[in-house]
């Protein structure tokens, strides 16, 4: 199961990281997510802060982007406003129960290889199937270029025309958390 919305929550927070100016890009309340993804089963809050200069690719947690977990809502407060080009959005979150992985996600689940044989089954895998590619929590990674890993996947934020947000050319950005708690993040782009 997945969960998707229809845009992303850039509430009024900021932060800065090593000196550069930070801002939250997506806030994830989990109590109002219909499916909870096992890595944020003791997270009551988890805001992702962006890099207002540029996009962070290639860079570890901490560099350019952060991930900040709160296992309780108590004592938060929210920090003084930071002027942005980007719009605020409320979270309206939306279970779906036909996710689908892309062609390369979906060969670390099953052997594709009948279906490659296949011309309509191949057809019917990329036509019959859903796949979100906006802002959601859990299912599957929407892959854009190649595959963008299912292990350890928490959530993608889409490039979102109501909140002026863009990872580049309508890309995609991938997060996932290890069992070791390690957070990474990936991006593909057209």
């Amino acid at each position: 199961k997945t969960s998707i919305i229809n845009g992303s929550e850039v509430s009024r927070l900021s932060v800065a990281i090593q000196g550069q100016p930070m801002f939250p890009l997506l806030q994830i309340r989990v109590d109002e997510l219909p499916v909870v993804p096992e890595q944020l089963k003791d997270v009551a809050l988890l805001v992702l802060y962006h890099n207002l200069e540029s996009h962070p690719f290639d860079k570890p947690h901490g560099e350019g982007w952060l991930i900040r977990e709160y296992a309780t809502l108590e004592g938060l407060e929210l920090l003084p406003a930071t002027d942005t080009p980007y719009r605020a959005f409320p979270v309206r979150w939306v279970s779906v129960n036909d996710d689908a992985p892309g062609w390369e996600d979906a060969w670390d689940i099953i052997d594709l290889a009948d279906v490659n044989d296949d011309e309509e089954a191949s057809n019917r895998f990329f036509d019959d199937f859903n796949r979100y590619r906006g802002t959601k929590v859990g299912g599957y990674p929407t892959e854009i270029q190649h595959g963008a890993g299912i292990q350890d996947f928490v959530f993608q934020v889409g490039s979102e025309e109501k909140v002026n947000w863009m990872w580049s050319d309508n890309g995609i950005g991938y997060f996932h958390k290890s069992p070791e708690g390690i957070w990474t993040f990936s991006c593909q782009f057209y």
